[in-house]
């Protein structure tokens, strides 16, 4: 792995989570993957020749700020202002998301990540240096994706970094209830300092589930499992309780 792709070398939490033996199938670490960061022109070309008119990418907090907090990483931005360039470029419209998963393992190494407080401030901060780098071409907004998938699979199952599981009953929701502050003070960021010269939006993607019962489940209950997960997310936002 070459230090132009990761920088710096292991400093995410998926990078501490895929190379732990045992966490991954056949070991797997997807330290290169599709190497987008080499090929985004031709992902792009690609993109036009479909006739696509918009398109949706992650920003890695990592790749902007390594330690999650302080000292901005140039490289970072610059990858970034190439691919939000050329975007533009060819007609497409860029839609960022500025968290889907890949935390700074500083972060997570110092204070458990998103079961600490801490993490909403830090958030905000990340957020204000996307949005001054990159607000004047990026208009849509996402603060994060699934973010109960995150903190459910992240704290409770343990299947997706960082990978816990020490405590299902209690982790998930404290990490799901800082993901929410967290996200409401990047919103708030934005609103009050760039939406009106900006002249963006903002938003949250949230997870939605559809099941069938089964011949021996009880449809009832069924129902509010998937509607307690939902709403986990959702009726802070539009109700401002759980």
């Amino acid at each position: 792995m070459t230090k132009e792709i990761r920088f710096p070398d292991k400093f995410i939490i998926w990078d501490a989570f895929s190379h732990t033996p045992g966490k991954t199938k056949n070991g797997e670490t997807g330290d290169v993957a599709i190497d987008h960061y080499h090929r985004y022109k031709e992902d792009v070309a690609l993109m036009k020749s479909m006739g696509l008119k918009a398109y949706g990418f992650s920003i890695a907090w990592p790749r902007i700020i390594p330690a999650g907090v302080g000292e901005v990483n140039e490289e970072g931005v610059q990858f970034y202002d190439n691919l939000i360039n050329e975007l533009l470029a060819n007609g497409i419209e860029p839609m960022a998301t500025l968290y889907h998963w890949d935390l700074p393992l500083a972060l997570q190494t110092e204070f458990d990540g998103f079961l600490g407080e801490q993490i909403q401030e830090h958030f905000a901060q990340y957020a204000r240096v996307c949005f001054n780098r990159f607000g004047d071409r990026v208009k849509s907004w996402i603060t994060m994706n699934e973010p109960w998938v995150a903190n459910y699979m992240g704290f409770g199952s343990g299947m997706l970094a960082p990978g816990r599981k020490h405590n299902k009953h209690f982790e998930p929701y404290l990490a799901g209830h800082n993901m929410l502050l967290a996200h409401a003070r990047a919103v708030d960021v934005y609103r009050k300092e760039f939406q009106e010269t900006q002249g963006g939006q903002i938003g949250i993607t949230l997870s939605a589930e559809w099941k069938e019962p089964g011949p021996t489940d009880d449809p009832e209950q069924k129902e509010k499992n998937v509607a307690a997960a939902e709403r986990a997310m959702a009726s802070p936002r539009s109700r401002r309780s759980y």
